[in-house]
């Protein structure tokens, strides 16, 4: 800094000097000065552009400089987490079908085990409707039976004219349904 704040004492002084040697001067053209001057003014010039080159192009190309490599930085991450998130978009999107897919597989299972559940009942629940019905059929065989028996005893109390004794009873009902249940009566149990 300080040698920037002499050059530019040194420029000025240099002006000065230049600035009265011209209101000195008779009304000259603007190239009408001496050799001197002309090498004088380019030497100037040089320095000029040697101080300008080293303070201030120099600083001046170097943020330049930082601010492009920072852009490119910038631009490169940019495009990293581009690719990043194209990558967990990609993830996402199969865990999302993968979760899709295995709801639908346990949907078909679950509808399946129901229907299976439901047929086993439906077994189970006709299973006890026959046993049921077999039951009641039995039942009904014999009260039929014993109503047939009730009527054979009162049956055989008129042919016969008189009472029959429970052994009798009971031998003469046997004797029927043996003779019965081989034509197809049904069973007494």
């Amino acid at each position: 800094m300080k040698i920037f704040t002499s050059i530019t004492i040194v420029l000025a002084q240099a002006a000065r000097v230049t600035a009265s040697e011209a209101a000195g001067a008779t009304d000259q053209g603007l190239f009408s000065g001496s050799f001197g001057e002309s090498i004088w003014t380019v030497v100037w010039f040089v320095v000029l552009l040697g101080l300008l080159a080293r303070f201030a192009w120099k600083p001046l190309l170097g943020q330049l400089k930082a601010r492009e490599d920072h852009i490119q930085q910038q631009i490169a991450a940019a495009n990293q987490a581009r690719q990043q998130a194209e990558r967990l978009l990609d993830q996402y999107k199969s865990e999302g079908l993968q979760i899709v897919q295995q709801a639908y597989d346990d949907a078909q299972r679950r509808q399946a085990e129901m229907l299976e559940r439901t047929r086993d009942e439906m077994r189970l629940l006709k299973e006890d409707a026959e046993g049921d019905i077999e039951h009641a059929k039995q039942a009904a065989l014999e009260h039929l039976w014993g109503q047939a028996g009730d009527l054979v005893q009162v049956v055989t109390q008129e042919v016969l004219g008189r009472s029959v004794l429970p052994e009798d009873h009971q031998r003469l009902i046997q004797e029927a349904i043996d003779r019965v249940r081989p034509q197809g009566g049904g069973k007494a149990t």
